[in-house]
């Protein structure tokens, strides 16, 4: 009887241990849907929980998090608890709390060209100011921190919206790469937001991959998340892996914005392939 009470009856949740921390317009939510895909690994009610880096949830506790997990039905004797968020990557902190939490997780990183990224979260950014009040709204509840949401208000508030090169110039040229919000330019500079991970977790329990080599090899990438985590590989066709989260643009980059771009991410990206072990065709 006690053993068919263990089958029927799940145990609670243990402690998350797969965290995909970023980065932003990287490819994380098709990935974090691609591997919910496996029968062991369970996500979050929502992808984006955002609690190492949202005070109002941090302060709430552990047991907070874990309710954000629903329960098997069913007892299983290997579940991996997956928290995919990626804003996780680019806050000062998150990596340290994250380790305390739990010291034998494992991370997983998406990179993205920087400088197509930079404009990707511009042409976000966009997209948001150009929704209803109604929709604004909601999308400030469900992720934005209450620290920020002045900042965010005043970003997608804003009329006209500003170019691509208003946003970056006001980074570059006002000397407030670290401290502009939403940091478009910052958030491309990867080495200094991996290095606190591998520090605390080491290079062995870091997982990073380029978004385009993700893009066509998502069963092998998918599958060796997995392996990582101590699960058997995903047994699915490639073409059952749909792209998540795909955005038009209105307008390409400008060759002259793309090639000053390139200049300047060029000793960071140099800096990030030492760290990493690894050099993507950037």
């Amino acid at each position: 009887m006690k053993k068919l009470l263990k089958k029927i009856i799940p145990k609670q949740i243990s402690k998350v241990s797969l965290f995909v921390v970023g980065a932003q317009k990287a490819g994380t939510s098709a990935l974090h849907d691609y591997l919910i895909k496996h029968q062991n690994v369970i996500g979050g009610n929502k992808k984006e929980i955002n609690f190492f880096n949202h005070p109002e949830k941090f302060n709430q506790g552990n047991s907070w998090y874990h309710k954000q997990f629903a329960r098997p039905l069913f007892y299983k004797p290997k579940r991996v608890f997956l928290d995919s968020t990626p804003q996780y990557l680019s806050e000062e902190g998150v990596a340290k709390q994250i380790y305390s939490y739990n010291p034998d997780a494992k991370i997983v990183i998406l990179l993205r060209e920087p400088v197509s990224r930079a404009y990707s979260a511009w042409n976000m950014y966009k997209q948001f100011s150009e929704l209803s009040a109604e929709r604004k709204e909601s999308l400030i509840k469900s992720h934005i921190p209450k620290y920020q949401v002045s900042n965010f208000e005043s970003i997608i508030n804003k009329t006209p919206f500003p170019s691509f090169d208003d946003y970056i110039n006001k980074e570059l040229i006002d000397g407030s790469l670290t401290n502009h919000y939403p940091q478009i330019i910052r958030r491309g500079i990867y080495v200094d937001q991996i290095k606190p991970y591998v520090d605390v977790f080491g290079l062995d329990n870091v997982l990073v991959f380029e978004s385009n080599y993700f893009k066509t090899n998502k069963v092998k990438v998918t599958s060796k998340v997995l392996e990582a985590v101590g699960l058997s590989p995903l047994t699915v066709a490639p073409n059952d892996l749909k792209s998540v989260h795909s955005r038009s643009y209105e307008n390409p980059m400008s060759k002259f914005t793309e090639d000053k771009l390139k200049v300047f991410y060029k000793p960071h990206n140099e800096r990030l392939f030492n760290l990493i072990n690894q050099k993507f065709n950037w």
